[in-house]
């Protein structure tokens, strides 16, 4: 699985009169992202850009029929896409929402996620147990040296490995990672089996 990011900032000047003369600015970061998933293959991935209502129908428009799976509750659901229609297109994939996708076709496809970047004050909730989740910033790094995940004592990380299509897994055991600690690229999801319940918080700018 390949990904990219591009990123465009648009700065829009709006002149108002705080006491003096004064300008406020709004800064918003827009920009793709790019993944690729390989014929016939499941990837995990993440949607990372705010778009429109986040419903599926507005974050992705596959180059073929694919299948997604989101995790919730201890189940899964599945939505399909076919014939250039998704089954049920109000399905809300927000940022930071995790999903399997599996690439129904014989050739590689390219989903392209489009939209603006979450920023200031982030929250994800992580439930005690098995999580399916990803950072909602798009960026790669270390996941708690630059991600900011809340770690805590007997968790485990599990990530997929889409060539093999396998996990490998990682666990935090009395502060320490047994394989080093792990990284999640851009557009990437990954489950985690949390010793309790958290919330995953940062603060982010592009500035």
């Amino acid at each position: 699985m390949r990904t990219q990011l591009i990123l465009t900032t648009a700065v829009l000047g709006v002149a108002g009169s705080l006491g003096a003369s004064a300008q406020v600015y709004s800064v918003n970061a827009v920009g793709y992202i790019n993944v690729t998933v390989p014929a016939n293959r499941l990837a995990l991935v993440a949607n990372q850009l705010n778009a429109g209502g986040n419903r599926v129908s507005e974050v992705l428009a596959p180059a073929g029929d694919v299948t997604v799976f989101t995790y919730a509750a201890g189940a899964f659901t599945l939505n399909a896409y076919s014939l250039g229609e998704w089954a049920n297109p109000n399905q809300v994939i927000g940022p930071g929402t995790a999903f399997f996708i599996k690439n129904e076709g014989a050739t590689d496809i390219t989903l392209t996620f489009v939209g603006e970047v979450p920023q200031g004050s982030l929250s994800t909730a992580l439930a005690a147990n098995l999580n399916l989740t990803a950072s909602q910033v798009p960026q790669a790094g270390k996941l708690v040296t630059d991600l900011k995940f809340p770690v805590a004592d007997e968790d485990t990380v599990y990530k997929w490995d889409v060539a093999n299509q396998t996990y490998t897994l990682n666990a935090y055991s009395l502060g320490e990672w047994g394989s080093g600690e792990p990284t999640v690229g851009v557009g990437e999801g990954f489950w985690v089996q949390k010793s309790a319940a958290a919330n995953w918080t940062r603060t982010f700018s592009v500035n």
